[in-house]
């Protein structure tokens, strides 16, 4: 009798264990594969890992041309005051400061490395849900909430672990359940914070070459002058 007891007890934490995994594993499976809706929704990850340039301006800021194959990006304020060209993989490039170009090595390092933070912010700001499978990235489905404009979504929430420059940061992203199209996203400065630091809609989604992609954000403006495009001016990445 005692032995049956022992063999039941073990048998019940079996079926336990194997029950808490498998909620554990389903909770997953539906945080990816809502990632993975979004992605597919905006044309998939496949195309967007394959466009040649995407090219935009950053709240009339910047104008920024990426070259997504060549893993490198030019930056131009619109005053004038600073031109950068960078590679994303290391502090290689060339600087313009009033048209002037920056010769003096740390101060060349400085924009350089400047350049691509720029670049992770800006970029994240137009391409984000392409990014949501990105390595390093976590994702926690909160289930349904509402917009800022009444609108309910599926909204999941994103941490890092120790990738990118700030991965102390956390987003909400708010999800349309029947388009998949991004609805909202909230930003918190520490993961550990309850309250954002920015919310701001997502608007305005167009198909630009095989991607969607969205300019309208709310208060905050409008990423302007999208363009996918196959080539670019030969001079634009000209040191």
């Amino acid at each position: 009798m005692k032995h049956r007891k022992i063999v039941s007890i073990s048998f019940l934490l079996l079926s336990l264990t194997w029950m808490t995994d498998t909620l554990q594993a389903q909770v997953v499976t539906r945080e990816k594969a809502l990632a993975s809706a979004v992605m597919d929704a905006m044309g998939g990850k496949e195309n967007y890992m394959r466009s040649g340039f995407i090219q935009w301006d950053f709240f009339d800021v910047r104008t920024l041309t990426w070259d997504v194959q060549g893993n490198r990006v030019r930056i131009d304020y619109k005053d004038g005051s600073l031109s950068i060209i960078t590679a994303l993989d290391k502090i290689e490039g060339t600087v313009y400061q009033n048209n002037i170009q920056v010769t003096d090595p740390d101060t060349l390092a400085f924009y350089l490395e400047r350049g691509q933070r720029i670049w992770m912010n800006d970029s994240y700001w137009l391409v984000m849900p392409f990014k949501l499978l990105d390595p390093g990235v976590r994702l926690n489905a909160l289930g349904i909430r509402n917009t800022s404009d009444g609108q309910p979504a599926e909204v999941l929430e994103l941490t890092f672990g120790n990738v990118g420059a700030t991965p102390e940061n956390k987003y909400h992203i708010y999800i349309d359940p029947g388009t998949y199209m991004v609805l909202q996203w909230d930003y918190f400065v520490k993961h550990w914070e309850e309250e954002p630091a920015l919310s701001c809609l997502w608007t305005d989604y167009k198909w630009y070459g095989n991607i969607m992609l969205s300019s309208g954000r709310g208060a905050f403006g409008v990423l302007d002058n999208i363009a996918v495009m196959e080539a670019v001016p030969s001079n634009t990445f000209a040191r």
